[in-house]
């Protein structure tokens, strides 16, 4: 059986300690955030992230899907300020901002 994945999809992941006290935490300690983008564009095409509630998982990856990384992370969080009022925005912008850097290090190594 060959390999059917799609050589101009790439995955990132960002990683954030969760605080203290919230549901999330005592089911994961740290929230993960994976995007995959297509290195041709920098859009987003598929997101996850380690929620709890099935409602916040698909919040969190309607934010993601379809933004352009290469548009920086700036937008990204005025969108997390303005529309995710949970326990875990902290927690969610520093995982972003860890893909963000990811992004810019793929981006310098794809260019070598």
């Amino acid at each position: 059986m060959g390999n059917t994945h799609d050589r101009n999809i790439v995955l990132l992941s960002g990683y954030a300690k969760l605080p203290n006290n919230i549901t999330a935490e005592s089911v994961y300690e740290t929230l993960a955030v994976a995007v995959l983008f297509d290195k041709r564009s920098g859009i987003i095409v598929e997101a996850e992230a380690s929620m709890v509630t099935n409602i916040a998982k698909s919040f969190i990856a309607n934010l993601l899907v379809g933004y352009n990384l290469n548009d920086g992370p700036d937008e990204l969080m005025q969108d997390f300020e303005a529309y995710y009022h949970g326990n875990a925005k902290k927690a969610l912008e520093t995982a972003m901002r860890m893909v963000f850097n990811k992004y810019q290090d793929y981006l310098a190594e794809s260019q070598k």
